[in-house]
């Protein structure tokens, strides 16, 4: 009887540190989609008009509309609405397109709400925000130069980002978001819990680290060949890319875009060039400004709103 106590004690031992182990590897996709998530095999569109469209998925990807617990696969020419959440699982990628042309690249076991985007080019008005709850992003946010009001912020559990025309990454944990800036970007990272305060500055290939409750960190400079590392998690978002190439997806949403814009191209006052070439910027020293007591009340309501989380649920096979 000892013998055989013995082996099933020395059975158990073995058996679990690889059910924790298997436990801690489901651990992050199981955070990306919400409990109760039923699965749908045929999309229905959101409410409104569409605010972007999918130009290339990889992988397992799904899209949530605004306060309905039903999830669709992710498909290239999938249009996206205000409060669309888009959830990459393990091994997901996704990018999608904005109606002013910005370009949005998801990683794997990435949660990212589309909270607001309003873009009207005859009222020179651009208002993006969006909320990222957690793994890794990339955003080519155009620049409008003309505009009168241009706004794009994202939000993090630990962190504010405020770009007018940026090209950067976040990775977000619930206690941590590390901003890189990529190649002529200029990009104001705040802390969450600081947001009176003037925000750090990150310029090309400068990168920082906001943790909860605390002031970014002190800026530093990343080597190329981490910058490429970092690239590498996603769908290309460069012009070279092919991401601006996509017109017969890109006419899929010009009957539902009041600004008529079907390529980047067509966008007033996008990053000029110098007479030698290189991109040229205002002083972004001059154009930053503190943001306004009803931008900071707006993003203290939405900090109150109950995050998305739970088990996950079983993903269904693709129909026949």
């Amino acid at each position: 009887m000892i013998t055989r106590i013995k082996k099933s004690t020395f059975a158990l031992c073995l058996i679990l540190p690889i059910v924790c182990f298997l436990g801690i590897i489901s651990a992050p996709a199981a955070t990306v989609l919400p409990q109760g998530l039923v699965m749908e095999d045929t999309y229905n569109p959101g409410r409104g008009r569409p605010v972007g469209i999918v130009q290339q998925v990889l992988g397992d990807v799904v899209i949530m509309h605004k306060d309905v617990l039903k999830g669709y696969r992710a498909e290239r020419g999938i249009r996206l609405y205000k409060g669309d959440t888009v959830m990459t699982l393990e091994y997901g990628k996704v990018r999608f397109r904005l109606n002013d042309g910005s370009i949005l690249s998801l990683a794997s076991e990435t949660k990212l709400k589309l909270t607001q985007s309003v873009y009207e080019k005859k009222k020179k008005r651009r208002s993006s925000f969006f909320q990222m709850a957690l793994g890794k992003a990339r955003f080519f946010v155009v620049k409008v130069l003309s505009f009168k009001r241009s706004e794009f912020k994202v939000k993090t559990p630990t962190a504010v980002c405020g770009v007018r025309g940026s090209d950067f990454i976040l990775e977000v944990t619930d206690l941590e978001t590390i901003a890189t800036a990529l190649i002529d970007t200029e990009l104001e990272f705040r802390g969450r819990a600081f947001l009176e305060e003037l925000p750090v500055i990150l310029k090309d290939f400068e990168s920082s680290t906001a943790r909860k409750g605390e002031l970014p960190s002190t800026v530093v400079k990343l080597p190329q060949d981490k910058i490429e590392e970092k690239k590498s998690l996603f769908l290309g978002v460069a012009p070279e890319a092919g991401v601006f190439a996509d017109e017969d997806v890109m006419t899929q949403l010009a009957p539902y875009d009041d600004t008529g814009v079907d390529q980047v191209g067509d966008l007033e006052g996008i990053r000029p060039d110098d007479a030698d070439g290189r991109r040229r910027y205002d002083d972004f020293e001059k154009r930053i400004k503190p943001w306004t007591p009803s931008e900071i009340d707006t993003i203290k309501e939405s900090i109150t709103e109950e995050k998305i989380g739970g088990v996950l649920p079983e993903f269904p096979d693709l129909p026949q």
